[in-house]
């Protein structure tokens, strides 16, 4: 089953109150070790999540309860001017993931973030049947509609029309993703409230224009 989960990338030292490293996988040529190393690592931080699959710092934003949002929230925030926080802050990095039978097939890469689901929503207004491109980061994907699927390609850094011969590695319905859509939607709707609510009992001001400068909600 195809699924669509919204997620933001959270670098655990920088939420660490203390000074701690974390295992190097050179150190570990076993992975599956390095990742028992990591995690036992991260459990001694001050935040508490699980990354949607192993060498990663995306997470799932239905998992972080408000005790860890807010320690995301104090910790993104710190640094920021008041008097220019409309220009300081930023969504938060990440994007949607793409699983279909417990496989990720598309992840957001560098620089991506989580108002990129922009660029999904582009995918059920497109009227052409050919290839157009999807920003989530660089590389980035490319992506077309036939007969009801939806086909993506492989990652490419290269633009549309550099390329001359794009190939399909997989498609889904576009039914499903539209449903899919409408739930990520809704979750990142959820996730800006509930960051509205968290700046409130901070007492800081303009909490719900942070938290839609935070989520990408225009």
């Amino acid at each position: 089953m195809m699924k669509l989960i919204n997620t933001i990338e959270i670098a655990p030292l920088k939420y660490s109150k203390e000074t701690h490293e974390l295992p190097e996988s050179s150190d570990y040529p076993d992975p599956d070790e390095w990742f028992r190393k990591w995690e036992e690592a991260v459990s001694k931080l001050n935040i508490d999540f699980h990354a949607i699959q192993k060498d990663s710092y995306l997470v799932d934003i239905q998992t972080i309860d408000d005790e860890n949002l807010q320690i995301i929230l104090e910790t993104n925030l710190k640094e920021i001017n008041w008097a220019e926080f409309e220009d300081q802050i930023i969504a938060f990095g990440g994007g949607i993931v793409l699983k279909d039978d417990d496989e990720i097939l598309i992840i957001p890469t560098c620089c991506g973030d989580i108002g990129n689901i922009k660029e999904w929503k582009k995918i059920l207004d497109c009227k052409t049947l050919e290839w157009s491109e999807m920003w989530i980061g660089h590389p980035w994907i490319f992506y077309r509609k036939e007969n009801g699927k939806v086909q993506f390609s492989d990652y490419s850094d290269v633009n549309l029309s550099e390329l001359v011969d794009i190939k399909a590695v997989f498609e889904i319905d576009e039914s499903e993703l539209k449903n899919e859509l409408e739930k990520v939607k809704q979750h990142q709707i959820n996730f800006k409230n509930r960051i509205s609510n968290i700046l409130h009992k901070m007492n800081i001001k303009n909490a719900e224009k942070i938290s839609k400068l935070m989520t990408g909600i225009e």
